[in-house]
């Protein structure tokens, strides 16, 4: 049984889905929730961007903000539910946070891709690939 389950999200539906059902397999299992968004350093924006009267949140900002959101909406399910930022593509954030926690398990949805013989989301791909944990692809399509 995992004791770690580390779920991404960044917002959109499919990842909602992915994190109730990671928040379930917690509760189920006992397990702790990581849910963690990631940013990428290359779409950085200057901590004092003012549009008229209100400052602009900067990426990881709105990043933090997007995993707080979800796992607030989780706390009724399982009890510990633990809140993280990660640098870089989310694909690759999701595989290092996972190694930094050690986690057992990593939770992603697939999202339905355009194109011929893509089956899974790119970070779905790229976790599933080079994971250091079990990972549970939710079906979300």
């Amino acid at each position: 049984m995992p004791k770690i389950i580390l779920v991404g999200v960044d917002g959109s539906d499919s990842a909602r889905q992915a994190a109730q059902t990671a928040a379930e397999l917690a509760a189920a299992t006992g397990a702790r929730l990581h849910v963690v968004t990631a940013v990428d350093e290359k779409t950085r924006v200057d901590d004092d961007v003012v549009l008229g009267d209100v400052r602009l949140l900067t990426p990881g900002e709105r990043a933090e903000a997007i995993a707080t959101e979800v796992a607030n909406s989780l706390a009724g399910i399982t009890a510990e539910v633990h809140v993280g930022l990660a640098h870089g593509k989310p694909g690759d954030a999701l595989v290092q946070v996972a190694k930094d926690i050690q986690a057992d398990l990593i939770v992603v949805g697939n999202r339905r891709v355009q194109g011929i013989g893509r089956i899974l989301g790119s970070v779905a791909t790229d976790v599933a690939h080079h994971a250091p944990c079990d990972v549970y692809i939710v079906k979300t399509v």
